[in-house]
């Protein structure tokens, strides 16, 4: 579906752009030049599901985060996990996960290098040109792990000629935006862009118990970009991009206490008692004085050489390599306790290729085969601590120390190769038929453990644990645990590191047909079978079966839809029904741990389904009028009596629960208009309001966890000039200031949730070279 609002790039378009638009009678619905089938060709002549937007439509907008498309895409739903991690969710298929290795169901990508894991993805939205949301599985040209679909990232490119421009913006919480890019020749055949942005703002959340204050944001990112063209038929393109992030992890919101053990509660007075979150935005809890500023990077190259072949061949190769380090610190209890507490150290290096040739199929159509490799190596330690928790008095009982501190460890190291092939063929000229299939084989090798912090506690008090019960059935006692060993135990009560392969294989495909009866009007009705890639859990484990991996999923989709262009291309109208079969879906359930209690795991649901239907449209009634509205309705649905733990540990039958993060109705909207107060100057004004219904946060239905309805309105306004060389706006965000919250999460004693920002105003100013 293409944008609802998507004349809005008309507000800083260029004059050539503009005027072309006043030869329609200045009434024309926008049309967007997408790559979704990886060539280039209007977004409403692609038979899928598809939402597209120009950069200059998500500046005004106020896009400047992947969490920030939900205002624009009905059926896509973003949420951060309680470690930070981005949930992306398209049409019910989503993923969370508490781990840095865990593959999202929705692939991103940036010029179609992929970035491998949600983790990496802040700072994809530099200096674009466009953004493109693919909705529905994409295996076949992007392969696995792209279930729910794709976001593919356009970058701005380099010119012929110089350009530049720069923008800065200031805002609530003093927030600072500064930014800007260069671009132009190097020399005759080889061009460069360079763009860089930076944002900062003071903390935005309050301790309602110590007045401490958190949540301030510190965030650079840069691209350079150099195009080689060296002949007409040699194209030759370097990406390298990146980002520093030193803002502070958000804290949660006390709204719970249950301790996991109750007759350890009396020994931590403090925790029973404590004060529950107010219903305010800004309030929170966390251990004051404590860091909370994320030390993480990002960088990544990406190498893409376009060659043409005689008889109109394309060979295309993109070499990509990324490297991401992680170091952060987060309260996830929501109290001044030190109930649990996580510093995190992780490091993600992942190398791929993706090689093919693409061409057109006897004149009546195009086609592409090719192969793709890829290397990923995640390495994470999490040391937790727990001195406040119910948890930590386990072995107190037995005249042992307190068990205060652990540490978790995950690595992986996968292996992913794949060939693939894609075709469309026009048999009438209005009727066309398309296809493609997509072969994986990965392999995933682990290990990984519960392990002592290095101070020897956690060794003695699981050594005990481990002997007494291994004399009880009239074993020897295994040797002292090192300060710094793993605690995690194999059959027979021997503690080790916890080592295992995961292999896999599977064969996506796609097939269809569209029919165009007249100009304007697109008909389509495809089958795609797509997968998502196994993979292991990170988590507290005192035995060694609760690492096993999660299986890989598979969702075989079924959409029917169309895209017209009505009443002389003022309106833009299009819809989709479609059902999903999921078979293996991975969710965050539970494990029930002797020692920890109910932990979070990824587990497989063997079957469930998603049924739906999406509408959205785009209305230029009169000059400088842009009217947008799309909606969806979900229904998802878990099958066949499937059973797990809800988050108080309870075995709970979950069939016919709706998925986690995903509302049955979402709606989108937004009206601008633009006009002209002189010859020389343009004035603009425009809102836009989003409205998802409620949802659940985990398996289990539980009252706490639930994310309740809300709706949110932001507004704009603005002058600039007549020729685009500047622009000044003014806007607020959440204006009604909206209470409202995305996540929450139950673990140890507390359940803590995770609200949006509260009203937030501004003003921005832009100015492009000419």
């Amino acid at each position: 579906m293409l944008l609802a609002g998507a004349s809005l790039a008309v507000l800083m378009a260029a004059p050539a752009a503009r005027a072309a638009d006043d030869a329609n009678g200045g009434t024309s619905v926008q049309e967007i030049v997408v790559t979704a089938e990886k060539r280039e060709e209007s977004v409403n002549q692609v038979p899928m599901s598809i939402v597209a937007a120009t950069g200059a439509q998500l500046q005004a907008l106020g896009i400047d985060q992947a969490r920030d498309l939900v205002k624009i895409t009905p059926s896509f739903t973003y949420a951060d996990s309680y470690v930070g991690s981005p949930i992306y969710t398209l049409r019910g298929v989503g993923f969370s996960d508490n781990s840095l290795g865990g593959r999202p169901t929705v692939s991103i990508y940036t010029d179609e290098a992929p970035i491998p894991f949600a983790i990496e993805t802040r700072g994809a939205d530099l200096d674009l040109e466009r953004v493109e949301v693919l909705k529905g599985p994409q295996g076949t040209l992007f392969g696995q792990n792209a279930t729910g679909g794709a976001i593919n990232y356009i970058d701005a490119k380099p010119t012929a000629a110089l350009q530049a421009g720069a923008h800065a913006s200031y805002g609530s919480y003093n927030a600072v935006d500064v930014g800007g890019f260069v671009s132009g020749p190097v020399a005759d055949t080889l061009q460069a862009r360079v763009a860089i942005d930076h944002t900062q703002m003071d903390p935005w959340q309050r301790s309602y118990t110590t007045g401490a204050r958190t949540g301030a944001g510190d965030f650079t990112s840069g691209r350079v970009i150099l195009a080689w063209t060296p002949d007409a038929d040699l194209k030759v393109q370097l990406n390298l991009n990146g980002y520093v992030d030193g803002s502070e992890l958000q804290a949660g919101q006390l709204i719970g206490v249950s301790p996991s053990i109750p007759a350890a509660a009396a020994a931590i007075a403090d925790l029973s008692a404590y004060p529950l979150s107010p219903h305010k935005a800004t309030a929170a809890d966390f251990d004051p004085g404590d860091n909370y500023h994320r030390n993480n990077h990002f960088g990544q190259a990406n190498l893409r050489i376009d060659y043409s072949l005689p008889h109109d061949l394309t060979f295309t190769s993109i070499t990509s390599y990324s490297r991401y380090s992680e170091r952060q610190l987060q309260d996830l209890d929501g109290t001044a306790l030190s109930n649990l507490n996580q510093f995190t150290r992780g490091e993600i290096s992942s190398w791929s290729e993706e090689a093919r040739i693409a061409g057109k199929l006897m004149d009546r159509g195009h086609f592409v085969v090719g192969f793709n490799d890829a290397n990923d190596r995640v390495l994470e330690s999490n040391f937790l601590q727990i001195p406040d928790s119910t948890p930590a008095f386990t072995f107190v009982p037995f005249g042992l120390p307190l068990y205060a501190a652990f540490r978790d460890m995950d690595n992986q190291h996968a292996t992913t190769t794949a060939g693939f092939g894609s075709a469309d063929y026009d048999l009438t000229g209005a009727v066309k038929i398309y296809g493609g299939v997509r072969y994986t084989q990965s392999r995933d090798a682990f290990n990984g453990c519960t392990g002592d912090n290095g101070n020897g506690v956690a060794a003695e008090d699981f050594g005990f644990l481990y002997n007494v019960s291994r004399a009880a059935v009239g074993l020897p006692a295994n040797p002292p645990i090192a300060p710094g060993g793993c605690i995690t135990a194999a059959p027979g009560l021997v503690p080790g590191l916890v080592r295992s392969t995961l292999d896999q294989n599977n064969v996506s495909w796609r097939a269809g047909a569209q029919w165009a009866p007249h100009d304007g009007v697109l008909l389509y009705a495809n089958v795609s079978k797509g997968y998502k890639a196994g993979g292991y859990p990170d988590l507290a484990a005192s035995a060694a079966s609760q690492f096993a991996p999660a299986l890989q999923e598979s969702v075989l989709a079924y959409e029917a839809g169309f895209k017209a262009t009505l009443v002389a291309r003022r309106l833009q109208l299009n819809g989709a029904a479609f059902h999903d079969d999921y078979d293996d879906k991975q969710i965050l359930g539970r494990v029930l741990d002797p020692v920890f209690g109910p932990l979070l795991k990824l587990v497989n649901v063997p079957h469930s389904a998603i049924t739906g239907a999406e509408l959205q449209f785009n209305w230029t009634p009169i000059r400088g009028l842009d009217v947008g509205a799309g909606g969806s309705y979900i229904h998802s649905e878990i099958l066949n009596h499937f059973t797990n733990y809800d988050p108080n540990g309870a075995l709970t039958d979950f069939n016919g629960e709706a998925f986690p993060n995903t509302p049955k109705w979402q709606l989108v909207s937004s009206i601008d208009y633009h006009w002209a107060l002189n010859d020389r100057l343009d004035g603009f004004v425009g809102g836009n309001v989003t409205y998802q219904s409620s949802t659940n946060s985990q398996l289990g239905d539980l009252p706490l966890l639930k994310i309740d309805a809300y709706t949110l309105l932001d507004l704009r306004a603005g002058v600039e000039s007549h020729d685009g060389a500047w622009r000044l706006s003014v806007f607020g965000r959440n204006v009604t200031n909206a209470y409202y919250w995305t996540a929450a999460n139950h673990d140890l004693d507390t359940t803590v949730r995770f609200a949006g920002m509260p009203a937030t105003w501004g003003v921005r100013l832009d100015y492009r070279l000419k």
